[in-house]
């Protein structure tokens, strides 16, 4: 009897394991061009894939499981895991592009011949000449001033700038910006739920945290990277030392 029992115990045992089971889910990215690989992140599970060339990926799941789809050409999304999609063995997600790229500028005079006018039509696309709304990334307030106090053209600037300390000052908020840029960009790539959830990290401390593994000589490299998976094990390395760091 005892062991019939066990027999019972151990076969409804092995079938919640096995509904525990991650499969495999196969899905497609919905957009017009896909230029660069997405990732496809599980953050639940820690794991990751990339995009196939024509948007399709497979990547293991189960029910209740967090997707997060990162791209530097999409918008950050996030899919929970649910029983319909599982059913359905197929997961088509529509990203939205991440619009950082500036409208070309369009320079000319109507007649009224609508024919005509689209024919006449010219397209100048200031990039070419490095303009102001070129893609290159405008200097900021202190990058300006700085360039300023370090011109040979103005000496009274030159000795101003050494003089007073105001350069240095300058130069430290200038790396300042630096830093808070890759920590929010890091922000943006690693959802709060694996901080709070998988981290265990409380929701206040999650920029705190991000500001002191910035410190760390390869932050800026990992960030760079544009992969969210290698960057959320980093994180999960640095946690320890800064759980430490904090207790002092």
């Amino acid at each position: 009897m005892k062991s019939s029992f066990f027999l019972v115990f151990l076969l409804i045992f092995s079938a919640h394991l096995f509904s525990q089971d991650r499969v495999l889910l196969k899905g497609e990215i919905l957009a017009d061009s896909i230029e660069a690989p997405i990732h496809i992140i599980n953050i639940t599970a820690e794991k990751g894939t990339v995009t196939e060339a024509n948007g399709e990926f497979s990547i293991e799941v189960r029910e209740n499981d967090l997707l997060l789809f990162s791209s530097v050409q999409f918008q950050k999304k996030e899919i929970l895991i649910t029983a319909e999609i599982l059913s359905s063995k197929v997961l088509k997600v529509e990203l939205q592009k991440d619009l950082t790229e500036l409208d070309e500028v369009r320079l000319h005079q109507l007649s009224g011949n609508l024919a005509s006018d689209i024919e006449e039509i010219k397209t100048f696309d200031p990039r070419i000449i490095g303009f102001a709304l070129s893609d290159r990334e405008p200097l900021s307030i202190e990058e300006r001033k700085l360039v300023a106090m370090s011109s040979p053209m103005d000496p009274v600037g030159l000795i101003f700038g050494a003089l007073s300390g105001e350069r240095e000052k300058l130069k430290k908020a200038i790396e300042n910006n630096r830093v808070s840029a890759l920590v929010y960009k890091a922000r943006e790539f690693v959802p709060d739920e694996y901080f709070t959830e998988t981290l265990l990290l409380p929701l206040n401390k999650i920029m705190d945290f991000l500001y002191y593994c910035s410190l760390k000589p390869n932050f800026e490299e990992l960030v760079k990277k544009n992969d969210p998976l290698v960057l959320m094990e980093f994180l999960k390395e640095k946690l320890p030392e800064y759980n430490e760091f904090i207790k002092d």
